[in-house]
């Protein structure tokens, strides 16, 4: 149903998106679904497509509801990867085929006149928060933090996405560690390597942003460090609770 630029192109586009909405909780349709969505994004007129059909919504919202599911996180940051870069046009593009997918884009109503910049830039801020959840929850699967570098990698391409990759709570410091702790995954390391590079940069150009962020990491590693605090102190009553309990027995 995927024929490229076909009206059943668009409706198999419909048809999977709305699936995902409806069924949101099915964690297996949510995983094959993401990795339908890989596949049909190689396509550049399917991918505008999807991006403008509120693809980008529905791949997070799949992350959001199954957190600690593994193959719903490794496929949705697969598809991700090629999402969140906009479309270009290409120059081989013959101006009749520009002519049939401004009719396939009319098809689409409304959403069909919104670019897939403007669908980017309202989802950007859920995005990034949403891929270090999940690289956060799933630290020690190489896999997956791979596909989460890619995703920040390719959002760190535009300029005018730092300051709210530098914003998302734990991203640099996640980047940082992974830089540290897989350092064989060579494709990790470009891609986390490229986006700190970046973000670096823009830290550097800008005085004020830089106070602002070394006050916020310093502000993240105190709620941190009061965190494993309070679940030691936790820890500990539990254990005399125990130690109590058995006394008691005895």
């Amino acid at each position: 149903i995927f024929n490229n630029g076909s009206n059943n192109s668009k409706n198999g586009i419909v048809i999977m998106l709305d699936s995902m909405r409806r069924f949101a909780q099915d964690e297996i349709l949510q995983a094959m679904s993401c990795w339908s969505l890989v596949n049909v994004a190689l396509t550049p007129l399917q991918k505008s497509m999807l991006v403008k059909l509120g693809g980008l919504t529905v791949t997070s919202n799949a992350m959001l509801q199954h957190p600690y599911n593994a193959e719903v996180q490794f496929r949705a940051l697969f598809a991700l990867i090629n999402l969140v870069i906009p479309t270009e046009t290409r120059p081989d593009e013959t101006e009749e085929m520009r002519e049939f997918e401004r009719e396939i884009f009319q098809q689409l109503g409304e959403v069909g006149g919104t670019s897939e910049k403007e669908m980017l830039d309202a989802s950007v801020g859920q995005i990034s928060n949403i891929v270090v959840v999940g690289m956060k929850n799933f630290c020690s699967s190489e896999a997956i933090l791979n596909r989460a570098c890619l995703v920040l990698h390719n959002l760190s391409l535009n300029e005018e996405y730092h300051s709210i990759l530098l914003w998302t709570p734990n991203c640099y410091q996640m980047l940082e560690w992974c830089l540290g702790n897989y350092p064989h995954d060579h494709v990790l390391q470009q891609s986390a390597g490229g986006t700190i590079q970046r973000l670096n940069a823009t830290l550097s150009a800008d005085e004020e942003l830089r106070a602002r962020f070394t006050h916020s990491i310093r502000s993240q590693q105190q709620h941190s460090l009061e965190l494993a605090r309070q679940e030691a102190v936790m820890l500990q009553e539990q254990q005399r609770e125990q130690e109590q309990a058995q006394m008691d027995v005895s």
